[in-house]
């Protein structure tokens, strides 16, 4: 199934181009707390069975992306692989990502995930900031984890059991914030700003997509395709980098994990003001997105 965040607030179905509010009635029958949100959703999903079924039947309302918001509004954390795909080619029709391939092992790639903050999350429909002082702001297309249950000490065998679903994120980065020195040292801080996690269009359920390493990953900006790669050139597999995170630390309901980009810095463009962008995966959908200047 796919589930959104709703304005102005509620977990809806999403079935082709229609939207099934649901929390609300799963709040009346006492199976989520007044006011739940999609971590709260998460949590308790494995007790709606029956009533989420039912419920979802009713008749919805046509899809408007307007009603969207972030799929995970508030999540413990978002951990972020970085070179994480074999790259190696020049053209987007490659499913490994342009660009030259890392020497570094797989072992070394899992040390350089890092985390974002929560606060950087915004959703469909919204614009991507570029602050003051960086105007070099380049967007990242990932295939992103959504955890559906507390794990810790996960096997690698076991890791598809802690997931709840998949979304989209664009990592964004504002590459030539500051210095310039020490990037691997900043890179939380030129991917931490307001909205550089823009994440969407909703949820879809793991069992939905049975083989997450083999999805076409599209982004276009201007109506221009601008990445274009296969989710199976990964370096480190899902199930890797959940069983890794597991030992580094606790992953709660709603925690995200992005996968990595497939393209080398060298064949990204920066963005500008005025640019609409359009994020696609292969069996989870596609949100737009906008870019703005900061004004203070």
């Amino acid at each position: 199934m796919k589930f959104a965040t709703i304005r102005p607030r509620g977990i809806a179905v999403i079935k082709g181009d229609s939207l099934i509010p649901v929390s609300e009635t799963l709040e009346a029958r006492k199976l989520l707390p007044s006011g739940s949100s999609m971590l709260d959703f998460i949590a308790n999903y494995g007790q709606l069975g029956g009533a989420l079924a039912e419920t979802s039947r009713q008749s919805g309302t046509k899809l408007d992306p307007r009603m969207l918001k972030a799929p995970v509004e508030r999540p413990s954390k978002i951990w972020a692989a970085a070179t994480n795909y074999k790259r190696g080619s020049a053209g987007l029709g490659d499913a490994r990502g342009r660009g030259t391939a890392d020497s570094a092992s797989p072992e070394e790639l899992l040390e350089r995930i890092f985390l974002k903050p929560p606060s950087a999350v915004c959703g469909p429909e919204e614009n991507i900031i570029i602050p003051q002082g960086a105007e070099t702001i380049f967007p990242e297309l990932e295939l992103c984890v959504v955890i559906g249950r507390e794990a810790r000490h996960i096997s690698k065998e076991r890791a598809y059991d802690a997931i709840f679903g998949y979304t989209i994120m664009l990592d964004v980065t504002a590459r030539g914030y500051g210095s310039g020195k020490g990037l691997a040292g900043t890179r939380c801080v030129r991917k931490g700003f307001e909205t550089f996690a823009p994440i969407g269009p909703w949820i879809t359920t793991r069992d939905e997509l049975p083989d997450p390493h083999n999805l076409w990953m599209k982004l276009s900006v201007n109506g221009e395709v601008r990445q274009s790669a296969k989710t199976d050139a990964m370096v480190n597999d899902i199930p890797t980098l959940v069983s890794y995170l597991s030992d580094v630390t606790t992953l709660y309901p709603g925690d995200l994990i992005t996968t990595g980009n497939p393209d080398s810095p060298e064949f990204q463009q920066k963005l500008e003001p005025g640019d609409k962008l359009r994020a696609e995966i292969e069996g989870i959908g596609a949100m737009n997105l906008g870019v703005a200047k900061e004004s203070r």
